[in-house]
């Protein structure tokens, strides 16, 4: 189970949904198990990404509804930068 793959080896779906699932069990546990420092960065941290794509799509926002909307690629790209949360645990 914690071995990769050789290259060009399929993953059966069945066991890639398990996986996944252990995957995400495991992150649950070591957040539950983390110190009170290590859980008030990750809310922070979290909260702060949220309210920076906030803010950042309402500019967007406001700026399109006074100027019209941009193209369709620039668009897509101020999208993902307000959605970009960092380098991810």
């Amino acid at each position: 189970l914690g071995e990769p793959l050789p290259p060009g080896v399929e993953l059966d779906p069945l066991v890639s949904v398990f996986l996944r699932r252990q995957q995400r069990l495991e992150q649950q546990n070591r957040r539950r198990e983390a110190g009170l420092g290590q859980r008030l960065s990750r809310f922070l941290r979290k909260k702060f990404f949220l309210f920076r794509r906030s803010a950042l799509m309402t500019l967007i926002s406001l700026r399109n509804l006074a100027l019209g909307r941009p193209p369709l690629s620039q668009l897509a790209q101020e999208v993902a930068y307000a959605n970009w949360r960092g380098e991810e645990e």
